[in-house]
């Protein structure tokens, strides 16, 4: 049987964060075998295009690019599985180099000749773009460093207002700080963006819950759940708020639903527990 590896283990072998593997994963640079009850799967050919990723970002390469480059390789060879495993990548004086069956190539698809020692046509760099900003507010605030990450958050804000992720994380980084109504505040303008956005749904429905406003909670849990039908969190929580109203057949389903995801999960015995109760 094919060895998978989930998010966390991709994480421990690499040596970073599980929300990067997310991310990087939501961007589209390493696609995933299936998901499971909020789980990512891998198989091997994932984790070395991961390490390839993190090997890239090491020399200086932003997503940006990476993401652009993994697109056109597509492009150019819609056999590819994983691009980044499949295809070598290397950086020659700032610039991206392709190899693949002894072949060397831009991303753009042309041939590159090796004029015995003379410089090879490569293509240049672009300036960090946002994208690669946003991945190191989130570096940022691994490391704990919030204020720096919040300052990264607003920076990209300013210039893209329209970027959901940033202003999800940013009102994350509010609501820790106390700053409730500043969060719920980006919590809805991001929602203004992409209605969907399983993040920014599920953490003002958190925030509401918080207050007290269970019924209004379970409209963004609903609404988490609709663009991720296998949040199993979301289950949990929704199942929990359902019951502060006391919809006890709707909170039932949602126990149920959060078992058949997450039947093993250290939460599993107090969500057996209710469904005896009820």
């Amino acid at each position: 049987m094919k060895k998978l590896f989930d998010q966390r283990e991709i994480a421990r072998l690499l040596g970073i964060s599980e929300s990067r593997v997310r991310y990087w994963e939501r961007k589209g640079l390493v696609p995933r075998l299936k998901k499971t009850g909020g789980t990512l799967w891998f198989d091997f050919r994932a984790l070395v295009a991961f390490r390839t990723v993190r090997q890239l970002r090491g020399q200086g390469l932003s997503l940006g690019k990476i993401g652009k480059c993994v697109a056109k390789m597509r492009r150019l060879m819609p056999e590819l599985k994983q691009p980044l495993s499949e295809v070598r990548i290397s950086i020659y004086r700032h610039q991206i180099v392709l190899g693949k069956d002894r072949l060397k190539f831009t991303p753009e698809g042309q041939r590159l000749i090796d004029f015995g020692g003379s410089e090879n046509l490569t293509i240049p760099l672009p300036r960090q773009n946002y994208e690669d900003l946003f991945s190191l507010a989130l570096e940022d605030e691994e490391a704990g460093r919030l204020d720096e990450a919040r300052e990264k958050y607003e920076t990209i804000l300013a210039a893209r207002p329209d970027h959901a992720d940033a202003m999800v994380n940013l009102g994350n980084l509010l609501y820790l700080a106390g700053a409730e109504t500043a969060a719920a505040a980006r919590y809805l303008q991001a929602l203004g963006l992409n209605p969907d956005h399983v993040e920014g749904n599920y953490n003002l429905a958190n925030l509401l819950e918080g207050r007290g406003e269970l019924a209004s909670a379970a409209i963004f849990y609903r609404k988490a759940l609709h663009g991720d039908p296998e949040f199993a969190d979301g289950h949990f929580n929704l199942a929990m708020v359902l019951e502060g109203i006391g919809d006890l057949s709707g909170a039932r389903s949602h126990w149920q639903r959060f078992l058949s995801l997450n039947p093993t999960s250290q939460w599993a015995g107090y969500a057996r527990s209710r469904l005896r109760e009820e």
